[in-house]
This record gives C-alpha cells, sequence and structure tokens, in this order.
C-alpha cells in the first residue's frame, strides 16, 4: 500500500506539471511570497486558495495544488503572514483572492478556499468577505483560539470537512465540532489512523516528531479527496487553447 502511494504521489509530479510562478506580494501588511499554478487551458474554471497550517510554509501542498491546476483551476498558495493572527490571515487571503483575480481576469469565476490546520480557521474567518465562494474545504481544520463557530454558523455555501483522529495536533479533534457548527455540511469524512501531519501532501521530521508519522497512502487519499470535493461542486473541465 505505501509502494503504490508513493508510486501515484510520483506519477502525480512526473505529469506535464502546471506552471509555477512565485511572487514576492504584500498581504495584509506583510511580505510574502505567494506560488501561482496555471493551467493549461484559456478559460479557467475558477480560482483555489491553499491555505497552510501554523509554522507551515507553501511548500506543503504542492501535490493538491499541481492535482487542482490539472483539473482547470488558477491554485494560489500563499505563505500565510502570521503564526498565531488567525483574523490577520483571514485578511491576507481575502487579499489574495483579490489581487489574482485582477491579474488573471477571473472576477466572474468562482473562488474555492482550502485550509489545513489553522489555515482552516484562517480560510473559514476570510469566507464571508469573498465574493463569488463556491466551497469551503477544511482539512483537519483546527481552532485553539475558539473563534470559529460563529463563521462556520453563518458559511452558507457547501463546506466538506476532511479529519483525523482526535489528538493534541488537532486540538483534540477540533475539526468535527466545526463541522457540526457549519450550515451547509456536504462532507464530513474520518480518515481512520491519520496523523495531522497526513493532511500535508509532503510533510517534515519536525510534523512527524510533535504530531506522528505520515503515511503516503493517507496523504494520497486526502489529496484525492479534496480533489473531488472542489471538482464535485464544480463539475466540467476548463476550455484547452
Amino acid at each position: 500500500m505505501r509502494l503504490l502511494a508513493v508510486l501515484l504521489l510520483s506519477s502525480t509530479l512526473a505529469h506535464a506539471a502546471p506552471a509555477v510562478q512565485t511572487r514576492q506580494v504584500t498581504l495584509a501588511e506583510h511580505a510574502t511570497a505567494v506560488d501561482l499554478y496555471l493551467p493549461d487551458a484559456s478559460s479557467p474554471r475558477g480560482l483555489v486558495v491553499i491555505a497552510h497550517g501554523f509554522t507551515r510554509s507553501r511548500a506543503r501542498h504542492v501535490v493538491l495544488a499541481r492535482r487542482l491546476a490539472d483539473e482547470g483551476f488558477v491554485v494560489a498558495v500563499p505563505d500565510l503572514p502570521y503564526w498565531t493572527r488567525a483574523h490577520g490571515n483571514a485578511d491576507a487571503i481575502v487579499a489574495l483572492v483579490k489581487a489574482v483575480e485582477a491579474e488573471r481576469g477571473l472576477d466572474a469565476r468562482p473562488v474555492v478556499l482550502i485550509g489545513t490546520s489553522a489555515g482552516g480557521l484562517a480560510s473559514l474567518l476570510a469566507a464571508d468577505r469573498v465574493p463569488r465562494l463556491a466551497l469551503w474545504v477544511g482539512l483537519d481544520p483546527v481552532d485553539t483560539l475558539g473563534v470559529s463557530e460563529t463563521a462556520a454558523r453563518n458559511l452558507q455555501v457547501p463546506a466538506v470537512v476532511i479529519r483525523g483522529p482526535s489528538s493534541p495536533c488537532n486540538a483534540g479533534g477540533s475539526a468535527k465540532r466545526i463541522a457540526g457548527w457549519l450550515a451547509n455540511l456536504r462532507t464530513d469524512l474520518r480518515v481512520d489512523d491519520a496523523s495531522h501531519c497526513d493532511f500535508e501532501d509532503s510533510t517534515t521530521a519536525r510534523c512527524e516528531t510533535f504530531c506522528g508519522a505520515s503515511e503516503p497512502a493517507r496523504q494520497a487519499f486526502i489529496v484525492d479527496a479534496a480533489v473531488k470535493a472542489v471538482t464535485g461542486v464544480l463539475p466540467g473541465r476548463a476550455a484547452d487553447d
């Protein structure tokens, strides 16, 4: 199973990778970097923003970003500017959506927000300020601050939560509580035996030291589930050049 998952992830990376542009930008009054994945299509299906977890970086979601770009989406993956300011990171996500839409001419296209761990909280807090939001996906979202309930209850667009078992690294399973508050929850998928690190498609030894070992099969399953969530709400491929 592990070998199969490694081969699947490797083949994904080897497949005609979408163009990636790294930009230095200012978001929420903080200089940071953003990777922009561009689909090989004349008419993108929409914009997806992926927000990483606490102390992590944009490098943790390369496979997911490439998969979504292959499906015809423009995908923006920023280094979030703040470690502990969830509302500041929400401001950064809102600013990033506006900037990418203006640059790529996507102001009539749907938007999807995906957030992992603390990025799940930041993206949820940003959701009510993102025009044409079509879907929010939380990958083991974590709320250690107790500020997610109002945002979750007010979120009217479809929502998908993919989560692991309760652990210290996900604040005692806070994703389950968030899922219970969501007004339009489409899917609440618990991935048995997943560590918090499995919700990154490449992780680090530091994460595994604190949060448990990752497993390529679980990582591949989570990426696939996230892609299916997005394409399920926004079906149909983009028009090719």
